[in-house]
């Protein structure tokens, strides 16, 4: 029994903190009226959310008891590519506000590609505009979200 539950300790420890995390917003949007399906109020949301987040941490605990162990190869991230990536969202929060939504996802788009070991300069710029123009339209143009494209 304990090589059962140490062989599926990561993925019941995962599922414990989204349980965990799930349990907490519930608790912090109990506050707030929750309202109806017509009126929503500001704690329907966190509440529904929260529950959402209940269900499938349990559910993941159920799958991650049931299904045989998973082994995990012994390689790590490389340090670089975990630095890569904490430098492109670094990139990120500071170009959002000086230079606008397009500039600050391509160039932190950009960034991250080179944590991979196939990098390929004319994909990454691709990639990265491409990313950039799909944010604009999704955030700016479809949710009408106040995000500047372009800071002047």
């Amino acid at each position: 029994m304990r090589t059962h539950i140490s062989q599926r300790l990561p993925d019941l420890v995962g599922a414990g903190l989204v349980t965990a995390l799930g349990i907490f917003a519930y608790v912090q949007g109990a506050g707030y009226d929750m309202g109806t399906i017509r009126e929503m109020g500001p704690g329907y949301f966190p509440r529904i959310l929260s529950v959402g987040l209940i269900l499938m941490g349990l559910l993941y605990a159920f799958v991650a008891w049931r299904a045989e162990p998973v082994s995990f190869g012994e390689e790590r991230p490389a340090p670089l590519s975990v630095l890569i990536i904490c430098a492109s969202l670094v990139v990120f929060a500071l170009l959002i506000e000086r230079n606008g939504l397009v500039p600050a996802i391509f160039f932190s788009t950009f960034l991250s590609t080179f944590a991979s070991d196939k990098r390929h300069i004319p994909t990454a710029l691709l990639l990265s505009a491409l990313t950039a123009l799909a944010c604009a339209a999704i955030f700016v143009w479809g949710l009408s979200l106040p995000f500047k494209y372009f800071a002047i």
